[in-house]
């Protein structure tokens, strides 16, 4: 169930507000998992006396629209009972509890949580033919303890929570289409991922991830007949030009290949280099 209201303060600019109650039962897995969990390294157990979740969420958002800018902030708290999530098991010595030859136990859990964060966006149209788009948004989740769970300097924070993500776009769309040719644009990306220190540092069950930036490119068109009628488009897309070394906080490959004594020093395996790739599309006119 949710509540919300909206109100014009000015031809531009609205004000929006929201509370919302929501339910989710556990799903087959958080109840049943025994077993190994095929490509994330892990034997996964469930937890057959879990409760469902319930969640009371506020939000509020101002939005602001006219020709040459379009922004938005928007900010959250959601108080969630029975937050399921997943921890590492260590064996009564203390040391990872291994039920399967390289792969880690890890067992779902139940606490309380809030979470809390929000999101803003710029969208700058300095004329029709260039954009320029701006987007950041953070989360920041603590864990609340209860249903046996008990909080610590090292579980204060939930696992698994992204970073502070920060996107910007400078898009050109060229207003004039040459003979043949039309639709021609080009972009450039910059996301940035801030250091994720905000970590469940409980029984090793993740690690903080350092910060990156990556910049992409790209180019289209479409190729047209003398009538206008597209025979093709073309896009070429460049993703991390710089061949950036990273990790992102949410990947399981992170701690694969021997962690944490890789003897190459760097533990895990990194997310994708520098990619390349090229795509046309041909549209079918079966009449």
């Amino acid at each position: 169930a949710s509540l919300g209201l909206s109100y014009k303060v000015a031809p531009n600019f609205i004000i929006k507000a929201n509370i919302a109650r929501g339910f989710r039962a556990p799903n087959i897995a958080e109840i049943s998992a025994n077993g190994v969990h095929p490509g994330t390294n892990i034997y996964q157990i469930g937890n057959p006396g879990f409760k469902p979740e319930f969640s009371l969420q506020e939000d509020l958002g101002l939005f602001y629209s006219s020709k040459p800018v379009i922004a938005s902030i928007e900010i959250f708290n959601n108080n969630i009972t029975n937050y399921i999530f997943n921890q590492k098991l260590l064996n009564s010595a203390g040391h990872d509890s291994i039920i399967v030859r390289n792969n880690e136990t890890f067992k779902f859990q139940q606490s309380e949580a809030q979470l809390y964060g929000g999101e803003a966006s710029l969208d700058i149209h300095f004329f029709e033919w260039l954009h320029f788009e701006n987007a950041v948004s953070v989360v920041y989740a603590m864990n609340q303890g209860g249903n046996g769970v008990k909080i610590t300097d090292s579980s204060k924070y939930l696992p698994d929570i992204p970073s502070l993500h920060l996107h910007t776009e400078l898009r050109v769309e060229f207003p004039h289409n040459l003979k043949h040719i039309s639709s021609v644009y080009a972009k450039v990306d910059i996301e940035y991922y801030a250091t994720q220190n905000r970590v469940y540092l409980a029984d090793n069950t993740e690690t903080p991830t350092n910060g990156y930036t990556l910049f992409d490119a790209g180019f289209g068109a479409n190729i047209t007949k003398a009538s206008g009628k597209v025979l093709f488009s073309f896009h070429i897309a460049a993703n991390n030009i710089f061949d950036i070394a990273y990790q992102s906080h949410l990947s399981r490959l992170k701690y694969f290949e021997q962690y944490p004594n890789n003897p190459t020093g760097r533990s895990g395996i990194y997310d994708m280099g520098r990619n390349i790739s090229f795509e046309i599309n041909i549209p079918i006119d079966f009449k």
